[in-house]
C-alpha cells in the first residue's frame, strides 16, 4: 500500500510539474506578444477671462494592451482612466502591406492631425479647433467622442508613394449606439512624394440624427426645417505634414456642411527642434475655425523631451473670437510615458 502512494504522489508531482512547465511556457510565450504601455499628461494652466482663471488638470492618464496573437493578428484596447472610459478596442489582421482589415472602435482616418497620438502633438492645448469640431465631439459630430467610432475600415500602401484607408461607421462616436440608420463613409488617400512628406485629402460622408442634437443645447439654434430628421453631414480635409530632422511643419484646411450649416477652419504648426540643446523644441501654432462665430487662436512656447516618452511644455496662447475680448492664457504640462 506504501510503494502504490509512494508511486501515486510520485506521478502526481510529475503531472504538476509538467503542467507548471507548460504554463509557463504558455506565459512565457503569451509575454513575448503582448506590449504594454502608458502615459499621463497634467499641468497647471491660466487664463485671464476664466473663472477661475488657473488650475491644476489631470489632462490624461491611458494605459494600452497590445496582443499579437500572429505576425499578421493583433487585438489592441485603450483604457483612460481619468474618465474611465474605453477609449479603443480593436482588431486587426493583415492580408498583405496593401491590404489590412480593422474592426471595432478606433479613431476615424479623417485628417491628419485625428489619428495623431497625443503623445507626439505638439500643442498643449490640442488638437485644433479645427479638427476638435469637425470629428473629435462637437454637438454636429460624435459628441464627446475624441475622435473615436465604431466600425470597419480597409487600408494599406500601395508602393512607396501612396496609402489609402476606407471605412464604414456608426457616426455616433465612441462606445455609443447608433443614432440612426445611415452610415459615415471615410476615405483618405495620402501620398508620399519625398521621404519627408506627407500630403494628404480625407473626406467624411454621412448623415446625423437631429435628436442627437440634443444632447447640447447650444446646437439646437440649427434644429430648422433642413434638420428635423436626418441631415446631411459631410468634411473635407486637405494637408500636408513636412518631417525633417531640424523642422516639422503640419498644416491642414477643413470645411463642412450640415444641413443647410457651413463651416471651415484650418491651423499651421510647426516645429523647431534641437534648439541649442537636444531635446529641446520651440513650437509656434495658429488656428482658425469659422461656424457661427470667427475663432483664432495663436501659440507659442518650448517644450523639453528629458527622457523617451517624457517632455515638459510651457506655452503662451492668444484666443480671440471675432466681436469678444481676447483671453490670454499660459500653459504648462508634463507628459510620462512608458
Amino acid at each position: 500500500m506504501k510503494k502504490f502512494l509512494c508511486i501515486t504522489a510520485f506521478a502526481a508531482l510529475s503531472l504538476c510539474a509538467m503542467s507548471q512547465s507548460k504554463a509557463q511556457a504558455l506565459l512565457d510565450k503569451i509575454s513575448e506578444r503582448f506590449a504594454f504601455r502608458g502615459y499621463a499628461q497634467l499641468g497647471w494652466e491660466y487664463h485671464d477671462m476664466s473663472d477661475p482663471n488657473n488650475e491644476f488638470k489631470l489632462n490624461k492618464l491611458i494605459i494600452m494592451g497590445d496582443l499579437r496573437i500572429t505576425d499578421k493578428w493583433n487585438a489592441f484596447a485603450m483604457f483612460d482612466f481619468k474618465g474611465f472610459t474605453l477609449q479603443e478596442l480593436w482588431t486587426n489582421y493583415q492580408v498583405q502591406p496593401w491590404l489590412n482589415i480593422k474592426v471595432g472602435q478606433f479613431k476615424t482616418p479623417f485628417t491628419i492631425e485625428n489619428p495623431l497620438s497625443p503623445t507626439i502633438l505638439e500643442t498643449i492645448s490640442q488638437p485644433s479647433m479645427a479638427t476638435s469640431y469637425f470629428v473629435m465631439g462637437s454637438g454636429l459630430m460624435m459628441p464627446k467622442g475624441a475622435g473615436r467610432d465604431i466600425g470597419l475600415t480597409v487600408y494599406g500602401n500601395v508602393g512607396k508613394y501612396v496609402s489609402y484607408d476606407l471605412a464604414v461607421m456608426n457616426g455616433a462616436g465612441r462606445s455609443k449606439s447608433d443614432d440612426n440608420s445611415w452610415k459615415d463613409f471615410v476615405g483618405r488617400l495620402t501620398f508620399h512624394p519625398l521621404k519627408c512628406l506627407d500630403v494628404s485629402a480625407s473626406t467624411i460622408l454621412g448623415k446625423g440624427a437631429s435628436i442627437s442634437l440634443d444632447e447640447d443645447g447650444s446646437y439646437l439654434v440649427w434644429r430648422d426645417k433642413v434638420m428635423e430628421k436626418n441631415y446631411t453631414r459631410n468634411r473635407f480635409a486637405v494637408g500636408a505634414y513636412l518631417k525633417t530632422k531640424p523642422v516639422d511643419l503640419r498644416a491642414e484646411w477643413m470645411w463642412g456642411k450640415d444641413g443647410e450649416f457651413k463651416s471651415n477652419g484650418g491651423y499651421a504648426t510647426t516645429q523647431v527642434k534641437d534648439i541649442g540643446v537636444k531635446g529641446l523644441d520651440l513650437i509656434a501654432s495658429f488656428d482658425h475655425l469659422e461656424n457661427t462665430l470667427t475663432t483664432n487662436r495663436y501659440q507659442a512656447g518650448v517644450q523639453y523631451w528629458f527622457y523617451k516618452k517624457c517632455r515638459v511644455q510651457a506655452s503662451y496662447s492668444y484666443t480671440k473670437v471675432k466681436g469678444l475680448v481676447g483671453d490670454n492664457g499660459i500653459l504648462t504640462q508634463i507628459q510620462v510615458g512608458f
